[in-house]
């Protein structure tokens, strides 16, 4: 019980009864989770363990079992566990993550948001307190505060109308995930990807999460956008579904959707962003502006 008991009792009790004594637990870096998240490797099985915000454990407890065919695509579930305001899961570990080689318009990754948001299209999430997706006018008055005088006075304008263009992706058309970067993906020995970050779902356009699976600020030719897209609704046609958008208006979403996750990662994490990183994703912003003209 020694290596569990930073745990509360009822998880250790948990863990020992289902899996016997853990032989050893690893803390993994960069994974966001109130308290941490842990591998934790007993003789024969591992799993993940992870201190969650409550919107995570409500989505496992109340809105996975809603889906059939993309429920092959989040990792398993075993136990949950609820202690005053502190939440916890207990799930399937994904050891594999998604090769880099597959990092831009996969489509096995496709494929699994097409039936993440056709299973999810129109309905009300069944939990409260969800994050709800947004870029109003202090965020974009933040981010210009970012660049020079010159630099902000000359990007205004763009930043402006990108914000103003950008509320059709926060109209509930779907469930979305809106974390889907590529680091979020694992990859099962039996080789179908895996989902695992579910802290931020929501409602909204399909071309937020579309956007959030390209690296970086996306394609300044618009080729890894164009190809999202065409493999996304070429998914919708072969399944007989109408999509409400033509490819040139969700290749455009795309690219908003893009645009807005980076003025909000920039709202929230410019502190403790290193100088090179913050000069690289303002560089990045700015031309992909330019490109929404």
């Amino acid at each position: 019980m020694d290596l569990l008991r930073q745990f509360p009792k009822s998880i250790q009790q948990f863990l020992i009864e289902s899996y016997g004594k853990p032989a050893f637990i690893n803390k993994l870096n960069g994974i966001k989770a109130e308290g941490g998240c842990y591998r934790v490797e007993f003789s024969n099985h591992s799993i993940i363990l992870k201190q969650t915000r409550p919107q995570e454990y409500l989505f496992y407890n109340k809105c996975a079992f809603f889906f059939k065919e993309f429920r092959k695509n989040i990792p398993s579930l075993y136990w949950s566990y609820k202690e005053e305001n502190t939440y916890w899961i207990v799930m399937e570990d994904i050891a594999c993550a998604l090769p880099k080689e597959r990092w831009q318009a996969d489509e096995q990754v496709l494929r699994a948001l097409f039936l993440f948001h056709t299973e999810g299209w129109g309905k009300s999430l069944p939990i409260e307190n969800f994050y709800i997706p947004k870029w109003d006018h202090r965020q974009t008055e933040s981010v210009l505060s970012l660049y020079s005088d010159k630099t902000g006075n000359q990007l205004q304008a763009l930043l402006i109308k990108a914000q103003e263009d950008s509320q059709q992706l926060f109209k509930p058309y779907c469930w979305i995930n809106a974390d889907t970067n590529p680091t979020n993906w694992g990859v099962r020995k039996d080789g179908s990807v895996v989902l695992f970050d579910w802290e931020r779902i929501s409602c909204g356009s399909p071309a937020v999460d579309l956007s959030i699976t390209m690296p970086g600020i996306g394609t300044p030719d618009n080729s890894l956008e164009l190809s999202i897209s065409k493999k996304f609704l070429k998914m919708w046609s072969h399944a007989g579904l109408d999509f409400p958008f033509s490819e040139r208006e969700l290749v455009q979403q795309i690219k908003l959707a893009k645009v807005w996750s980076v003025v909000e990662f920039l709202d929230n994490n410019t502190n403790i962003l290193d100088v090179d990183t913050f000069k690289e994703i303002l560089t990045g912003l700015a031309e992909k502006l330019y490109q929404l003209c």
